[in-house]
């Protein structure tokens, strides 16, 4: 019979033990990796939840959801929130609340793993705002408001960052159908960073800190101001909106979906514009120009 010596037992123990603990940690290993991809796949259908019923109210009709958002959160206090265990009872509930308004929310399927959903409308806080590019305008249109209440103003918020340029123009009514041709005065140039020497006019304004515009809506629309626009001149331009003393006519809306699937939270938002955020056509704020300057219609 072959005998061992207590070192040589002494070294196969450590050499079983180390496997054990070798084999222990690839096993750990192994379940966590498995819960991650499964928690990143829960996390996707979560998102894809929320984007699809997101979906619903940006494809419907923009006008009708802007009229019944702001009938709904003005009688509400400023927010609605809509909650479920079931993404049918969701949609029934939503449907409920703001009526027939376009929302093609029979083409939503549940998830089998999702088991809670949320939606919460609100008007959208300075800090959020659509993003508007080169050949975008966000405008203000007073002509669709008949009456401005008194003391009204408007803040336009910036977020500082890159070097952004956009240009505010005021658009006047001519006293009939039509349009006052605009001055140096009615068109500034703004900049979120270090712009100088940037514009070619003496209206030229630079910010080096987030940019913040505030217009009193009811003088302007006493003085025949037809629409404040708002044109960007380079890079994407996010604007937000707050109002005061004004009845929320100018704010924005939020609106936001959130599903639960196997645990896993997702949150999806999007910024619907005021309905005052509609004007002409973005081509009539450009000039064209030939040889001999700028194209009147008398020359066309």
């Amino acid at each position: 019979m072959k005998k061992y010596s207590g070192q040589a037992i002494a070294i196969i123990m450590v050499i079983l033990v180390v496997a054990a603990v070798i084999g222990a940690s690839l096993y750990s290993r192994m379940i966590r990796n498995k819960g991650e991809v499964i928690d990143t796949r829960e996390s996707s259908k979560a998102l894809e939840q929320s984007g699809n019923i997101l979906d619903a109210f940006i494809t419907t009709d923009i006008r009708t959801l802007q009229d019944r958002l702001y009938e709904k959160l003005t009688g509400a206090g400023g927010k609605i929130t809509i909650e479920a265990t079931r993404l049918d009872d969701l949609t029934d509930n939503i449907v409920a609340y703001f009526g027939e308004i376009g929302l093609e929310l029979e083409e939503l399927t549940m998830d089998a793993s999702c088991s809670n959903y949320k939606m919460s409308f609100e008007f959208a806080p300075p800090s959020e705002g659509p993003e508007y590019k080169v050949g975008d305008v966000m405008a203000i249109n007073l002509s669709s408001v008949p009456t401005v209440p008194s003391g009204c103003e408007v803040e336009l918020n910036f977020p500082s960052g890159d070097n952004k340029i956009f240009t505010v123009k005021e658009v006047y009514s001519d006293g009939g159908v039509g349009y006052k041709p605009y001055e140096l005065a009615d068109m500034k140039v703004y900049c979120t960073n270090n712009c100088t020497g940037m514009s070619p006019t003496t209206s030229f304004e630079t910010w080096d800190t987030k940019p913040i515009l505030t217009y009193n809506m009811y003088n302007f629309k006493q003085n025949g101001l037809t629409e404040l626009r708002v044109i960007p001149l380079k890079g994407t331009i996010e604007i937000g909106v707050s109002s005061e003393n004004c009845g929320n006519i100018f704010d924005q809306f939020l609106i936001k979906a959130t599903s639960i699937c196997s645990g896993q939270e997702r949150t999806m938002q999007v910024i619907i514009p005021s309905a005052t955020n509609y004007g002409y056509d973005p081509m009539f704020d450009y000039t064209i120009y030939n040889s001999n300057g700028a194209l009147a219609p008398e020359v066309l």
